[in-house]
């Protein structure tokens, strides 16, 4: 399964990168499940040690809560059997807290010497339904809050949902040393995409015919 970015730069400069079905069952034939394929560390590694032989340069290692492997793990145990290829990992937006979340992905980007990336999800928690402003809201502050751990000597934000008041980041430094790990955001709804033009790097797509992308 390919996904598609398309940077800031505009529709022109487009990045297609690989998908690792951590989440879920994989399919070989569209609709037929293969219980081969199911979501293992065995199988979705290798789906990664593939792609980087392939020469895709990106590959999404996706979040959910069905059965599958836990990303931040997953990534951390590609980074010795991969050394070309990046790791585009998802953090669901308050599953952690901000700043031990900053401290796990800069602990992971030193890892991978800088092949990583971040999807910013949005989603709502297992039994939870949270209202769509404070979720985007939620991750809106998330992000901010990583850029000063990443950046910065110290944390400083007073937001809506998170407070914190001269927090040290040196533990939180990531190995890219230009403001961290680029930060790739999707979804269509106008929120997502106020939030994505404001705070992140790159949109993130399946892939869409010209005609589709323009709407």
């Amino acid at each position: 399964m390919n996904i598609v970015p398309i940077t800031s730069a505009g529709l022109n400069a487009a990045e297609v990168s690989w998908f690792s079905a951590l989440c879920s069952d994989d399919y070989q034939y569209l609709g037929l499940p293969d219980g081969a394929l199911r979501s293992s560390w065995e199988h979705c590694s290798q789906i990664v040690q593939k792609s980087e032989s392939n020469g895709f340069r990106n590959i999404l290692c996706p979040s959910s809560y069905q059965v599958g492997q836990d990303t931040l793990s997953f990534v951390a145990g590609c980074a010795p059997i991969t050394d070309k290829i990046n790791m585009l990992a998802a953090i669901r937006c308050g599953e952690m807290q901000p700043i031990m979340l900053a401290r796990s992905v800069a602990t992971l980007d030193h890892m991978l010497k800088g092949r990583l990336t971040l999807n910013v999800i949005s989603s709502d928690f297992p039994g939870q339904k949270e209202p769509s402003p404070y979720r985007y809201q939620r991750s809106r502050e998330v992000v901010q809050i990583l850029k000063q751990a990443w950046t910065q000597d110290e944390i400083n934000f007073n937001g809506e949902i998170y407070n914190f008041e001269g927090v040290s980041t040196e533990p939180a430094r990531p190995y890219q040393k230009n403001g961290g790990p680029l930060l790739y955001f999707g979804g269509y709804s106008p929120d997502a995409i106020e939030l994505c033009a404001e705070h992140c790097d790159v949109y993130l797509m399946w892939p869409e015919s010209k005609e589709r992308s323009r709407q």
